[in-house]
């Protein structure tokens, strides 16, 4: 496999139907990607191998995907779990301000002071708006992904500026 950095885009819930396709959750916002994509790079509990895509198909609020030599629902069955990943020259810059989710997950979380708090370790989407599970040496934080809290994300230096509200500190 070539030395790209690889970033993952969604995951097989599990098998679809009987040709052999793939319910994908995907993972990023865009999900017109998935749809230009000629091949993929599959991470299984076993080893992370490429596959070519046959096909693509919205479905509900998930993606069908069929790879090449993926014709049964067996086959199928064996990629639940896995994680589809790209080369991140595929995926598209985007504006100021928005970011991927790995671009956010594992950044460093810094008050306003300078205090460190944790890693994000999960983002978990709301109805409003996505909520950042922190991760600190002493417990654990749900900052929710708006302007007012949150004052500077450094994807460069891997570093996000908080500002916590009352309920939170306490």
């Amino acid at each position: 496999m070539e030395n790209e950095e690889l970033i993952t885009i969604g995951r097989v819930s599990r098998a679809h139907g009987l040709k052999g396709e793939l319910a994908v959750m995907p993972l990023i916002s865009d999900t017109e990607i998935f749809l230009h994509l000629d091949e993929v790079y599959v991470k299984t509990r076993a080893a992370t191998e490429r596959k070519k895509i046959k096909a693509v198909r919205r479905h509900k609020k998930s993606l069908l995907i069929r790879f090449e030599n993926c014709e049964t629902p067996e086959d199928a069955r064996l990629y639940r779990g896995a994680e589809i990943l790209v080369k991140k020259s595929v995926i598209p810059e985007l504006p100021e301000g928005v970011y991927y989710r790995h671009q956010i997950i594992g950044m460093k979380v810094y008050t306003g002071n300078d205090e460190y708090l944790g890693d994000v370790t999960a983002i978990i989407e709301t109805g409003s708006n996505d909520v950042y599970a922190i991760k600190g040496a002493d417990r654990e934080y749900l900052i929710p992904a708006i302007k007012d809290v949150v004052k500077e994300i450094d994807v460069e230096s891997n570093r996000m500026i908080v500002e916590l509200m009352e309920a939170v500190e306490e």
